[in-house]
């Protein structure tokens, strides 16, 4: 009996083990200038990538990360294929297939960027918009006010910002849709840093979410990786990685 006992004991402190075992993250995202990037040796660097690894080192998780392209990383999460989605902005379709962080972890001013030697003036009104062609990233979302009248403004969808940049050079569209963060970093590495302005005012602000899948295992990281941020926000700790990488936050 008392070895029976002892069996059980043994078996119960494994399975307890077992469960409080640290578990490995897959994240997933594209390449977000200074939010989620590879280096050419094969490094992943960003605010994202470090946010993450900071909670999971919280969590007492070990963290992988994937780069795809954006609609191949959202397909995995949704479909249970990994467990944080890096960056996604916040939009009521995506809430449905994703659970998002309480808190964003950086801020996005969503513009309209011209060529140089056509500087167009934009009014602010998005019924105005129609006038111009405007070219817009396939999958990104761009504020509510954008989206509300995306049938009436009829973008010319492009793949990546890349080609959207390239489309707008050439006289393709009149204004590309885009965030000042990526597009300045995208430019200056196309060498374009000076063919192209901002167009005035500021469509739209938008703030970055790490998302999760939504089973219950997901869900309770999400619960454990939140209460992790407001410790690592608390900290002061996020504001020091953000000024790193000069990325604004919520």
């Amino acid at each position: 009996m008392r070895y029976c006992l002892a069996c059980l004991v043994l078996l119960s402190s494994f399975l307890n083990c077992q469960y409080v075992q640290a578990s490995e993250v897959l994240a997933v995202g594209t390449e977000f200038a200074y939010v989620f990037e590879q280096t050419p040796d094969g490094k992943f660097v960003g605010l994202g990538a470090d946010i993450v690894r900071a909670l999971a080192k919280q969590n007492g998780d070990t963290v992988r990360f994937e780069i795809y392209p954006w609609s191949r990383a959202q397909w995995m999460v949704e479909n249970d294929q990994a467990q944080i989605l890096i960056g996604p902005y916040k939009t009521p379709q995506r809430e449905a297939k994703f659970g998002f962080a309480r808190r964003g972890f950086y801020r996005d001013y969503m513009v309209f960027y011209a060529r140089k030697n056509n500087a167009l003036h934009w009014d602010g009104n998005y019924a105005s918009l129609t006038k111009f062609k405007v070219g817009a990233i396939n999958g990104w979302a761009y504020g509510a006010q954008f989206e509300s009248m995306r049938a009436s403004i009829k973008p010319e969808i492009v793949l990546t910002l890349a080609n959207g940049l390239n489309m707008l050079n050439a006289g393709r569209v009149d204004l590309l849709a885009s965030n000042m963060r990526n597009t300045e970093a995208m430019a200056r590495s196309m060498g374009l840093s000076q063919d192209f302005v901002i167009v005035d005012p500021v469509m739209d602000t938008q703030d970055g979410y790490l998302a999760y899948c939504k089973n219950a295992m997901c869900e309770q990281l999400r619960q454990k990786y939140d209460g992790a941020f407001e410790k690592l926000k608390d900290s002061g700790e996020l504001l020091k990685i953000a000024r790193q990488y000069n990325v604004r936050t919520p």
